[in-house]
């Protein structure tokens, strides 16, 4: 399971933007729309109180990579906040790296 310790991200990094993937979707013929019960939380680990919860429901029937979420400090810097994204892309890990200009061999 992922974990974000945001005491430890730098000052001058303003968003962290959460995604999933199917491994090899495109080759295995395989997109979110086959996945049952599939969600993303977030949960403290100081009181194991869970924050938020992201259920991808079958809004992605096609989609082999989804934007869940972004988190991003408010205007001050202070806080950390969170915004659902619900972006899906068709072509996997590729076709997601490439909505951020990064490109993938």
């Amino acid at each position: 399971m992922p974990r974000v310790d945001f005491s430890k991200i730098p000052a001058h990094i303003q968003r962290v933007d959460i995604a999933v993937t199917i491994h090899d979707a495109v080759n295995r013929s395989q997109n979110f729309g086959q996945v049952s019960n599939a969600f993303v939380r977030l949960v403290d680990e100081v009181t194991n109180r869970e924050i938020l919860r992201y259920d991808l429901g079958e809004d992605f029937s096609i989609e082999t990579a989804v934007i869940i979420c972004e988190l991003y400090r408010d205007s001050q810097g202070q806080e950390w906040k969170f915004q659902a994204v619900g972006s899906g892309f068709q072509g996997g890990l590729q076709a997601l790296c490439k909505n951020y200009g990064l490109d993938v061999q």
